[in-house]
């Protein structure tokens, strides 16, 4: 590589030679870089430009954290987390890491979140660079599961390749499960196979109970297609499948299985058949014939427990848009391990095997139940959440259950945030009443303890309905439903840091704060907006935690938009840092008013002054705030199609931008509308094609809901 004499070059391996070349105008250097290990081209990595580094170096390999000028101190979090996270990984799967240096580079301006070039991983700013003082924690956590996701990668993907794009899952699902392994490992006080539950696994069944969705290996006839599937089917359904077998054989026997995977193939290519297999001879179990039809077919199934006592459990497909939805969708079996937590008893109760590949053991478990419901006792299925299926209660359970829902009950964590997901889903979808899902947690404000991830759940599951119900008439009614539940928590914590708090506290902090503006609680919103005033007149001095900045912008905003809009679009265009420039760009995009509005969807998409891989968090926030807004962001895509296709046509962001333009829209004739034109030859969607059906059907499920639920809805705020 021959560049500039005043730039460098970094690129999977370290450099064998350079020569310099003076000429009178120049002068230039030819670096030649050692010989890489067998790989797939898709992995060679060349970065020229001007670098800072950190640098640490354990046992034989020296690794490397890359910024631009003046900005390396901000890599020290990501550097020791990938020194240690490399040693673990070394350790648990058995096989050294091949190259002699590991290279972290932070870039100001990258689509992809990272990339996992082999020994030259590329990362966008935002995943690296940490500040002392200003970085969130939950970006700090987010950072440190992206560095532990693509150096799995160095195993998963780079070391051992998937045969083709079909099984794209084999090294993003691995990959997203071994992070979790990773910062488990690094961070035991983050507690992080419950977050994995409340994101990972969350996301992936919100995605999968889409008509719209696909099997985790998905056959790829078109470039186009490629694209479409790097999405949270491949990640995080495929890491959950991962984390069902690893809780099923044990984690022990899992990682013999994974150690003997990699040695087996490594510097060579395989099949999710072959993963399957090798996990097999591991553990002694049927891993192929249990496992196989989870990857092949699309969905997952729902355990409906029986409402008589002669009833059975029924194992249709989970579908979001409810149990009478389910015509022209192909009927479906998936081997079910069953595990259950039962009243008076601490151990765990299993596993049955529904539909298993040695046989049904839905009898015997039939047979529990039963048993459990004529002795008065509750019980939770699906212990941890380990399974990959929801679970549909009878009425009697579920008051059973939420007498147990309190921090201080016999349930784990984990187990709470499960059954609060279930009742949401369930109640979304008409599987049962969204009331049901309101009633259980009517009390949540009256415990004395309140959790994160619960409490993460549980918001964005009411910031969801709010979302859905902030046209309706009884909406006033609603926002007073959510400061009963959150505002005795926002008296307990206040604004202001305790000595001696737990880092998860301060999340917490900001997500009852987020919430009560969602509310429109008065108070919140003049304190934020006060705040906030500060934070302006000198940004550089401002003491807010990093996890507390956006809501604070958000809810300033909120409380004077006319004000704090130009001031926060002065912030945003100052900022060097990568998370204030994301947070003033999500809440921008959160304007009510139609002519600052159209101004942020041009200032977004036209300007050139916010970057592609930031657009977006502003058009997220411009699509989804006000149905006006939504409405308007559909029409710009519509009628400047020409213009947005070539601006964003070719990469990642074309499905992304065409999914957010509709992501607003909440009836069936804007839906049909949507799909109408993009039926037309002359509008062909491409790449986008997937999102934008995904987009249409969520879409078409709102108008539903809001129909099917307005009214029962309007009677229980009514007499709340």
């Amino acid at each position: 590589v021959t560049i500039p004499s005043s730039l460098a070059c970094i690129s999977n391996t370290p450099s064998a030679s350079v020569h310099t070349k003076f000429e009178k105008d120049a002068t230039t250097k030819t670096i030649t870089f050692q010989t890489t290990p067998k790989m797939s081209t898709y992995l060679l990595a060349l970065v020229v430009g001007q670098f800072d580094g950190v640098s640490k170096t354990s046992g034989n390999i020296q690794t490397t954290v890359y910024t631009v000028p003046g900005k390396a101190h901000q890599g020290e979090f990501c550097l020791d987390t990938a020194v240690r996270c490399l040693d673990l990984f070394q350790e648990l799967f058995g096989v050294p890491y091949p190259l002699g240096k590991s290279d972290l580079l932070a870039i100001p301006d990258f689509a992809a979140g990272a990339m996992e070039n082999w020994g030259c991983v590329t990362y966008r700013e935002a995943k690296v660079l940490v500040k002392d003082g200003a970085t969130s924690e939950t970006l700090k956590r987010g950072i440190a599961r992206t560095v532990c996701h693509e150096l799995a990668h160095q195993w998963f993907g780079n070391l051992v390749t998937m045969e083709f794009w079909t099984q794209l899952w084999l090294k993003e699902g691995v990959a997203r499960f071994m992070e979790f392994v990773g910062i488990d490992s690094l961070f035991p006080e983050w507690n992080a196979w419950t977050e994995f539950v409340q994101s990972v696994y969350g996301l992936a069944q919100s995605l999968d109970a889409m008509k719209s969705s696909h099997p985790v290996e998905v056959e790829v006839k078109h470039s186009d297609e490629i694209e479409e599937i790097f999405d949270a089917i491949s990640y995080a359904k495929g890491a959950s499948l991962i984390r069902m077998i690893s809780s099923h054989i044990g984690f022990d026997v899992f990682l013999q299985g994974m150690k003997n995977y990699l040695k087996e193939h490594a510097y060579g290519n395989t099949t999710t058949e072959l993963l399957w297999q090798a996990l097999e001879d591991a553990s002694g179990t049927q891993v192929v014939d249990l496992m196989t039809p989870w990857t092949s077919q699309l969905g997952f199934p729902v355990l409906v427990l029986p409402e008589t006592v002669d009833g059975k459990v029924e194992t249709p497909r989970f579908l979001a848009s409810g149990p009478g939805s389910n015509e022209g969708v192909d009927a479906q079996v998936w081997p079910i391990p069953v595990t259950a937590l039962v009243e008076g008893s601490t151990e765990t109760h299993g596993t049955w095997i529904i539909n298993g590949p040695s046989g049904d053991d839905s009898a015997e478990l039939l047979d529990h139940i039963r048993k459990w419901i004529a002795e008065g006792k509750w019980f939770k299925l699906n212990v941890e959440q380990s399974g990959f299926y929801r679970v549909i209660y009878t009425k009697d359970q579920w008051s059973k259950l939420g007498n147990v829902m309190s921090p201080d009950g016999p349930l784990s964590l984990t187990d709470r945030l499960g059954l609060l997901s279930d009742s949401f889903a369930a109640g979304r979808a008409g599987y049962a009443s969204i009331v049901d899902s309101l009633s259980l947690v009517l009390h949540f404000g009256e415990h004395y303890e309140a959790e994160y991830v619960v409490w993460q759940e549980l918001s964005e599951n009411l910031a969801g309905l709010a979302s859905l119900y902030r046209s309706e008439p009884f909406f006033e009614r609603y926002q007073n439903f959510l400061r009963a539940v959150y505002s005795k928590h926002m008296d307990r914590l206040g604004w202001e840091a305790s000595a001696g708090e737990s880092q998860r506290m301060g999340t917490l902090r900001a997500t009852i704060i987020s919430m009560l503006g969602v509310a429109g609680d008065a108070n919140v919103l003049e304190q934020s907006y006060k705040r906030f005033c500060e934070y302006a007149a000198n940004p550089e001095a401002s003491n807010v935690p990093g996890d507390l900045q956006q809501i604070m912008f958000r809810n300033a905003l909120r409380h004077n938009e006319e004000e704090v809009y130009p001031m926060l679009k002065s912030i945003y265009e100052n900022s060097t840092f990568p998370e204030e420039q994301r947070n003033c760009l999500s809440v921008l995009g959160a304007v009510k008013d139609m002519t600052r509005h159209k101004e942020m969807l041009e200032y977004s998409l036209f300007s050139g002054k916010v970057r592609l891989q930031d657009i977006a968090f502003s058009l997220g926030s411009l699509s989804s705030t006000t149905d006006e807004g939504g409405r308007a962001c559909w029409n710009l895509l519509k009628d400047r199609i020409g213009e947005i296709h070539s601006q964003f046509g070719v990469g990642p962001m074309w499905g992304a931008v065409c999914g957010l333009a509709c992501r607003g829209l909440k009836t069936h004739a804007e839906a049909d509308e949507v799909e109408a034109f993009f039926s037309n030859p002359a509008h062909p969607p491409g790449s986008a094609k997937r999102r934008l059906t995904q987009a249409l059907e969520a879409v078409r499920m709102k108008a539903t809901r809001l129909e099917r639920d307005r009214e029962e809805v309007t009677v229980f705020l009514e007499a709340y």
